[in-house]
Order: structure tokens, then sequence, then C-alpha cells
């Protein structure tokens, strides 16, 4: 029911892009064979664009297309609680984060649920992982990438980065003929660095409910930031999705499916886990993060974030003493070689740095809107000096 819903608006979407394309489009939407219904789309220069229903590619728009010169690259992957969403959903955040950061950025696409039921999304991401890695034409530095997601997309990066032919970056030839028979078995890469994490559904274990109550709720706040106890409008669309995705009987403790579940040893070295203050997912985040990165794990009953609004607009404080490092901290080890890094923004709702969410949900609440763009430049920036700092140093 849920796509029927968003078909007509995705058709509208289409025709109005086609007339009037949007300003932050990706620089090329490229088609490969293991997934060829499955758009890549890329991000240089808007005259580079093509139109043949495929991956999409941001290059930095000041990056010389004629250049031999190889870019870090970020693979992101879109959300939607994995039944609905589009990967030109995250354009905007693609576009300035190439742009400002000069990071060649990748968006994944992958089939939707009930049709396409776990496994097979995860199965889509790697193929298509796979197919832009041994593409000689994209100036990739294969030896500096990351990947990164958002809501359903964070949860399948993370299932994307534990799975042995991109952990290891050696594909094994037999089991590949078995998963994608009839196309020649990739060749090995280097591991992905890092995995990103924004706003992520990396739990099933917990009922909705639990989640709805493990985040604070700021009636100071209006329109959706100020909503009451249990409305939650992510609580209420979890249920539907983890019937459409989970096949029945299947353990959802699977790291695969349960992210929040992985060892860390079977994770990238560099792990970022992002999480809005005003979301049910906040917590199970926060735990997450404090596993990866051997910390004391917080309970249930330990509210994420605090009941007060911040009192910065636009900014990512917060916390004063032992507050702060419910806001964010960095653990790392190794002598460098490996990091764990937990952010957690304040007084935003779950996609609060999606530019179409914002429009449509915001547009009654100015300052929520803007005080959202500016708290999504800033985490940009925050993950941009990890990257460049932290990562690829």
């Amino acid at each position: 029911m849920i796509q029927g819903l968003h078909a007509p608006m995705g058709l509208y979407r289409g025709l109005r892009d086609i007339y009037y394309p949007p300003p932050g489009r990706p620089d090329i939407i490229k088609a490969y064979p293991e997934r060829r219904r499955l758009p890549v789309r890329l991000f240089p220069r808007d005259e580079q664009l093509e139109t043949d229903q495929s991956q999409s590619i941001f290059f930095p728009s000041h990056y010389d297309l004629t250049s031999p010169a190889l870019l870090p690259t970020l693979f992101t992957i879109h959300g939607g609680g994995f039944t609905v969403g589009y990967s030109s959903d995250d354009d905007a955040w693609n576009r300035s984060f190439a742009d400002t950061y000069t990071i060649l950025v990748i968006s994944l696409n992958y089939s939707k649920a009930p049709w396409a039921a776990f496994p097979l999304p995860l199965l889509d991401v790697e193929a298509l992982y796979h197919a832009v890695l041994n593409d000689e034409s994209l100036p990739i530095d294969r030896m500096r990438t990351a990947l990164g997601g958002f809501d359903a997309g964070a949860n399948l990066a993370l299932g994307l980065s534990q799975l042995p032919s991109v952990r290891t970056g050696v594909v094994n030839p037999s089991l590949h003929h078995s998963t994608y028979p009839g196309y020649p078995p990739p060749r090995s890469h280097p591991p992905p660095a890092a995995v990103i994490s924004i706003c992520g559904i990396l739990d099933f274990t917990n009922p909705p409910s639990l989640k709805a109550r493990t985040r604070p709720y700021k009636r100071q706040l209006r329109g959706p930031r100020g909503w009451g106890p249990g409305l939650d409008w992510m609580a209420r669309l979890l249920p539907s999705s983890a019937w459409s995705y989970i096949p029945y009987g299947h353990d959802v403790a699977d790291p695969l499916l349960s992210p929040a579940y992985a060892a860390r040893a079977d994770l990238p070295p560099h792990v970022f886990v992002v999480a809005a203050e005003l979301d049910c997912l906040a917590h199970e985040s926060w735990r997450a993060a404090c596993v990866w990165a051997a910390r004391a794990v917080p309970e249930a009953e330990v509210l994420v974030g605090r009941r007060s609004p911040s009192r910065w607009r636009g900014c990512l404080d917060d916390g004063m003493g032992e507050n702060g490092l419910k806001f964010g901290w960095l653990e790392e080890g190794d002598g460098g070689g490996s990091s764990t890094r937990w952010l957690l923004v304040p007084d935003v709702v779950h996609g609060f740095d999606s530019a179409g969410w914002r429009n449509r949900y915001l547009w009654g609440d100015e300052e929520a809107r803007v005080d959202a763009e500016m708290k999504t430049v800033a985490y940009q920036r925050e993950l941009a000096e990890w990257l460049w700092g932290t990562v690829w140093r």
C-alpha cells in the first residue's frame, strides 16, 4: 500500500525533472549490467548528465573531468524504511558534500520490500558496489573509499561492510557465480576504510513502542519537533517496514539485518554514527556506537540527549559536563588506525538533513527548517574533517 501511494509521486517527480531539471542533480546516472534496473547516481558537472536509468555519480563541481587525478570516494545509500524512497532523495546532500569537500560521491540503489525482502536489497548494493569499483572510467581512489547511508540505507551500508567480498576485498569466484550467474567476478579491491550511519535503523529486536520511550519530547518546540510523548512518526512506520522487509522466522539479531549486533572486527576500521535527538532510532545508534567503541553501554531507561531545548540554534552543541558525552565523542585505537565517532544532533527529528523532507514537513516552521539546514551543514563538516583528518590521512 505504501509503495502504491508513492508510485504516482515518483512518476510525477520523474516527469517534472525531465522538463524542469532540479539544481544539484548528479553529473552521471549510469546503469551496470549486474542490476540494470537500479540506477547509480554520480555527482560531476551538470552538463555531463546522462539519463539511462542507472546509478548517480557526483563529481566535485571544480574537478577537471580531463584530469588523471583520482578522488577519494564516498558511496551513499538512500533511506525510506526499505519500502519507499529514491536515490534522488539525497541529491542535495550528495551534491553539497561532493562540491564542498572535494569527494566523489556515488549513490547506490536497491530493490524495495515487500517484493524484495532481506537479503535481496543487500545483495543489490553489493553487486553495484563491485560494479562501480570495476569501472575504470571513474576516477575512484580505491585506497580511499567509505560507505554511508541514511535510515534504511545506513542499515544496508553497515551490512554491506560486513560481507566477506567487501570486508576482505577478495571475491570468491564460485560464490559469485552462484549468486550472480552470467557475470564475471569483479576484481579484488582494498576494503572501505570507513562506514557512516546517519539516523540508521540498526536494531530490529526491540519493539517501536520501547524505542519511542528512549528519546526526549520537547513540547517547548513547534511543529513535529514539539510533538508530545508517543507521537514519533518514525515509530509508527517501523512495524510496516519490519513486516515488509524481514522474512518470517528470520533471526532479527542477525548482524546483517540488525547491524547493532555486528562485531567491531567485522566492520571497517573507522565508524561514524550520527543520530537525531528527537528520533526513536537515536538510542539504538548510541548503544551501537558505545558497543563498537568498548564504552559503557547505556540502558534503555537512560534517555538519549536531554529534555530541555538547545541554547544555540543551528549549532552542534552541546551538553555541559556529563551531558557532553551524550552528544559526541571520538574513541581512537591502534595508534589512530581505527576510530569510532558518535554525534547526536540536538533538537532535530528523523530526516532533518533531507531537503525534500524539510520543505514538505517543516514548511510551517521556518525556524525549525533553518535550524535543520544549519545543522546539516555543520554535521557534514564534522564528517568531512573526520574523513580527511582521521580516515584518509
